[in-house]
């Protein structure tokens, strides 16, 4: 392929059949293109399926797969597997070499819209490498919407904060950072005399700017709009998440016990979210390749934004 290197990192995509796998294959194939990366399809067909008919299927699967890639992106370089064994342990492992892995999410209530609920939120946390999950929703995805990205504390999120500062760079979008704080109210309430909760709000707005100072400096063409809310923080999120294109979430991952079960805010924000949210273990190790031929970046607008920014409520905070 013209520009391209075949030892990229590769985005891996899960799929099933279903009509919203087959929309995550779209993402996830023009993912692989921005990231000048190879696409791997990868289908798991469960151990009680044995025999000619399954072996049939699961190859009528990843046919329709691999044509709705290439009908996405015609140079793109595919490969596909059929594996057995559990859904999410299976795309795991299978991605265990990956940059990203991406999921479906059904948003029904039939019976495949929740097993691919259960395997997408079992994948999240399985998974090695940060986990895409594409749902089939209503309404359109701004293109040129920001990121999301909630943290609350920076330096245990530190994995997820640059998957979001990379992404955002990479779409030549915006990044919206939405950090949570116990304690300092709405953010409206140093706007109507609560000093108490200003003072607790400006100080969170302080202490987190500069815990982002390395992430602005290495991303300097990443205009960043900084929110401090309340928490909880997801519906926060899902607010900001409106005019998003994605969403950036992190989650515990440091040992078994909490591998096991996806943060609540990471849970609430995977399930509603009405664009595609990516789930960033905090024990992640990162292995993005670089976009050799990829798509170039937007051009900058004649008038961008400010490339350091808060919420317009915080603006009197400034210094």
């Amino acid at each position: 392929m013209d520009g391209y290197r075949t030892a990229a990192l590769a985005v891996v995509v899960g799929v099933d059949g279903s009509d919203v796998a087959l929309h995550a294959v779209r993402w996830a194939t023009k993912e692989a293109r921005r990231r000048g990366a190879p696409l791997r399809i990868v289908h798991v067909t469960p151990y009680a399926e044995r025999g000619v008919a399954s072996e049939r299927r699961a190859e009528s699967i990843v046919t329709s797969a691999r044509t709705t890639a290439e009908q996405t992106w015609p140079d793109a370089e595919i490969s596909t597997a059929c594996v057995a064994g559990h859904a999410a342990p299976a795309l795991a492992e299978s991605a265990a070499d990956a940059q990203l892995l991406v999921v479906a999410m059904g948003g029904g209530e039939r019976y495949e819209d929740i097993r691919l609920h259960s395997t997408a939120l079992s994948v999240c946390t399985a998974a090695k490498c940060p986990v895409a999950v594409v749902r089939s929703v209503a309404g359109v995805v701004p293109d040129d919407g920001p990121v999301v990205l909630g943290v609350e504390n920076v330096d245990s999120d530190a994995v997820a904060v640059t998957v979001a500062f990379a992404d955002a760079q990479r779409h030549g979008t915006g990044l919206v950072v939405v950090h949570g704080v116990r304690g300092t109210g709405l953010l409206r309430d140093h706007l109507i005399g609560h000093d108490g909760h200003s003072r607790r709000g400006a100080a969170a707005l302080t202490a987190i700017t500069e815990e982002l100072a390395p992430w602005r400096s290495r991303y300097p063409e990443v205009p960043v709009e900084i929110r401090v809310v309340d928490l909880p923080a997801p519906g926060h999120l899902l607010q900001a998440a409106v005019r998003a294109r994605l969403v950036v979430v992190g989650t515990r991952g440091r040992n078994l016990a909490t591998r096991l079960v996806l943060g609540s805010v990471s849970h609430t924000v995977v399930r509603n979210a009405p664009c595609p949210v990516v789930v960033v273990r905090r024990d992640t190790q990162l292995a993005e390749s670089a976009p050799y031929g990829a798509v170039p970046a937007p051009e900058k607008p004649a008038h961008p934004p400010e490339p350091w920014a808060v919420h317009r409520h915080d603006r009197r905070q400034r210094g």
